[in-house]
């Protein structure tokens, strides 16, 4: 079953990822905010939650990402390439939309090596989780068109 890259599938897609963005980045600001407020302007409403200006910024990331998995995952403008060389032009277009958004908007200091530390390790367990995901998500849309499959033969 092919899906159709319309504006509304990426619009979906887009706020999707941002409500998920946005619930996890309040998670740290109520865990983490009063103590990196000084420190990253993701937090700099301490505890109370995220500045409009965060949230924009985030959305605009997103945005890219987005636009960016439209060109690499699907056969919109490239028509073949295979899939292991995608996911991992994906993943690295990710890190480094993500590493720029880092240093244009001083999420976290830049020459503080512990925050590097902790940025590339959340961003490696984030790339496992969504692949842990998709693969999850591929074998049941597999085990569904076998189903489907086999009671068509039955029926035949």
């Amino acid at each position: 079953m092919d899906k159709k890259n319309g504006l509304l599938d990426y619009l979906s897609q887009v706020f999707m990822n941002f409500g998920i963005t946005v619930a996890i980045l309040n998670v740290f600001c109520m865990i983490f905010g009063e103590e990196a407020q000084t420190m990253s302007t993701l937090f700099q409403l301490g505890g109370d939650g995220l500045a409009v200006a965060t949230m924009m910024q985030f959305l605009l990331i997103i945005l890219l990402i987005n636009g960016l998995r439209v060109v690499l995952m699907t056969d919109l403008l490239i028509k073949k390439m295979p899939l292991a060389l995608r996911i991992v032009a994906m993943f690295a277009s990710v890190f480094g939309i993500t590493t720029a958004g880092v240093v244009a908007f001083g999420w976290f200091p830049v020459a503080d090596a512990l925050a590097w530390v902790m940025f590339v390790g959340c961003f490696i367990i984030s790339c496992a989780i969504s692949t842990g995901i998709s693969i999850i998500a591929e074998k049941q849309e597999n085990k569904k068109f076998e189903d489907a499959l086999k009671r068509f033969r039955e029926e035949a």
